[in-house]
């Protein structure tokens, strides 16, 4: 076993694990602001968890863990569709994003229980800063500089684009719903600043275009009501309904940016032969035409790799003008993603994914329990808009609270 502690002129310096558990509470403060910062600390994070050993060690923590294995049979199931791939190419690509929830297992191992708080704080803390930024470019305190990553100065989402920063908002006014009123160990000033906070990233939230966002974050409200309420069913139900039903209209009549994204998206769907390079009529054909590869390959798909190949096959047979399509690496729909590459098999991994999530859930003794059933709630609704399973910054993100919530041991989260 190799001594992972390095001895310096002046003493005793950090242990291997305890710097690596920093740098992953200084990769959940910057993920959201840098693809490369985020990409460089997961390699030092990987390199020290090889460099330091304990492998055996790091084995035991991880080998009971359901959460793991889904994970890694996930995983597996994209190796094992090489088998019937034939473009290579774009395999090595959807592998390049796939492999790297095998980070998941390394990064439970990673944890320690005296920096629990300071994950989740980190990533918090990272939010609000980007909200402050939005703030500022929408009020031209800020000018649109390219280092903010801004495609359009209409849309004010700092470093990534509003598919990304809403959906991640969302989760994150959900954390602090979680922090104010399910746990006890905050003082009063505490919550009463985390409740302002709220209030402000709320609005936030439709001050920008993600319509996903916009409509995960009625759905985790939804959810924190009845955790709120737990156990009861009629009072809960209630009151989620007159907040949805207060708070979706309000943000439609007040915010005009809500109002024209829903007005372009019904729009879209209505007209979609007419417009199929639109947002939303795109979507739609991309769903058409990946329905049909499914019913073609029910059963195992196209493969890791062959999925490009042959949207673009069926794209051109039915719906030639549609483009922008071509161009895509997913059909914007998670499950349908799966299933057309690897048919019933890729949506069987994905529910067990789901599963695992839920059954550690109702085990489990954490403090962040409410959290991890709002988790996969989360991911189950984004799933159907986008690939999300291949954006850079939700696998982070993934990678991140999956590892914290799900490391299977009770002792590290209190």
């Amino acid at each position: 076993m190799r001594n992972t502690t390095l001895i310096g002129s002046e003493g005793k310096l950090p242990e291997i694990g305890v710097i690596n558990s920093w740098l992953l509470v200084l990769l959940a403060f910057t993920f959201m602001c840098s693809v490369a910062v985020g990409n460089l600390l997961l390699l030092l994070i990987l390199l020290l968890w090889l460099f330091e050993g304990k492998f055996a060690e790091k084995f035991q923590r991880i080998k009971h863990n359901p959460f793991v294995w889904a994970v890694a049979a996930f995983v597996l199931l994209h190796f094992v569709g090489l088998l019937w791939t034939s473009d290579w190419g774009f395999a090595a690509f959807v592998m390049k994003k796939e492999t790297r929830y095998l980070m998941i297992p390394i990064l439970i191992t990673v944890l320690r229980p005296e920096h629990i708080k300071y994950y989740p704080l980190a990533f918090m803390l990272s939010m609000v800063v980007l909200v402050a930024i939005s703030y500022g470019i929408y009020l031209d305190i800020i000018p649109p500089y390219a280092i903010l990553g801004l495609e359009q100065v209409e849309d004010p989402t700092p470093f990534v684009g509003h598919i990304v920063y809403n959906p991640v908002l969302a989760f994150t006014l959900y954390l602090i719903l979680y922090a104010v009123f399910l746990l006890d160990t905050l003082s009063w000033r505490v919550k009463a600043l985390l409740l302002a906070l709220f209030v402000i990233m709320s609005v936030n939230m439709f001050l920008t275009q993600g319509r996903m966002g916009q409509l995960v974050f009625l759905v985790l409200l939804t959810l924190f009501v009845f955790q709120f309420y737990h156990g009861k069913v009629l009072k809960p139900a209630l009151v989620a309904l007159l907040l949805v039903a207060t708070i979706a209209p309000a943000a439609y009549l007040s915010s005009p940016v809500v109002q024209e994204r829903v007005n372009v998206a019904i729009h879209e769907v209505e007209n979609y032969r007419e417009e199929p390079n639109s947002s939303v009529g795109l979507r739609v054909i991309m769903l058409l035409n990946s329905f049909e590869l499914i019913e073609e390959n029910p059963l195992l798909g196209v493969g890791t790799g062959d999925y490009h190949r042959e949207y673009v096959r069926v794209n051109r047979e039915n719906f030639p003008e549609a483009t922008r399509g071509e161009i895509l690496a997913h059909p914007h729909n998670v499950y349908v993603q799966e299933m057309v590459q690897f048919g019933v098999l890729g949506l069987l991994a994905l529910c067990y994914l789901f599963y695992a999530m839920v059954r550690m859930y109702k085990q489990s003794a954490s403090p962040f329990k409410p959290v991890m059933l709002a988790f996969p709630v989360f991911y189950f609704v984004i799933f159907f808009s986008d690939g999300y399973i291949m954006d850079h910054y939700l696998t982070l993100l993934f990678l991140l609270l999956g590892s914290i919530l799900y490391s299977g041991h009770e002792s590290a989260n209190r």
